[in-house]
């Protein structure tokens, strides 16, 4: 509906002022952790979009370490050499870029060459078999591998049992997300839940 109607920008920008909102009422008894938000492409193209973005991220660094930006089309924001020259910007002023499921669909090597991003996330494809098929974790390790050399970091997503997040972390993953560390739900739904001890008992 989002896109059929052109909403995209202001879709955006509502849920990076409701992030924002989030960040500065998280609970005190709540470890942090940092939201990542999805861009598509069009707003990176939307003058007052960019401009409010660099401006915001500029004025508040904390807010870069706090707020990540997840690139969901990179297809689509490589094909503009202004997106580019925009997530560069971005990146200098201290912006975490990722490359969201990489390896599968729009992302790509072609991708790194001139993405200002600094980490990949790999694909639930690759991860949810990879206790069983040697393909699929020469396939991770090789992506891992390359990271490491390009100075990126990796998240490995759909981490769903014990001995998936143990070999991920054999083979130098260190951040993951997936139904092992918990569901998602409103930050409320935390607030003193054991999950949370669990969660920190597994890293």
């Amino acid at each position: 509906m989002v896109e059929e109607n052109g909403w995209e920008i202001l879709f955006t920008q509502k849920v990076i002022d409701g992030t924002v909102e989030l960040i500065t009422s998280w609970p005190k008894n709540l470890p942090f952790a940092p939201l990542a938000i999805n861009l598509s492409g069009p707003e990176l193209l939307s003058d007052v979009f960019y401009e409010k973005l660099l401006r915001r991220f500029s004025e508040n660094p904390v807010l870069c370490k706090q707020i990540k930006l997840e690139l969901t089309e990179t297809s689509v924001l490589a094909s503009h050499n202004e997106t580019k020259r925009r997530l560069k910007s971005l990146a200098n002023i201290g912006a975490t870029i990722i490359i969201d499921d990489f390896g599968t669909g729009h992302a790509s090597l072609s991708q790194l060459i001139d993405m200002s991003a600094s980490v990949l996330k790999i694909d639930r494809e690759f991860i949810e078999s990879i206790e069983t098929s040697e393909r699929h974790r020469k396939i991770v390790e090789m992506t891992v591998n390359l990271a490491k050399s390009l100075n990126m970091k990796t998240v490995a997503e759909g981490v769903e049992t014990i001995t998936q997040f143990e070999v991920l972390q054999v083979m130098g993953v260190t951040m993951f997300q997936g139904y092992l560390f918990g569901k998602p739900a409103p930050v409320s739904h935390w607030v003193g839940q054991e999950s949370i001890h669990a969660h920190h008992a597994i890293k």
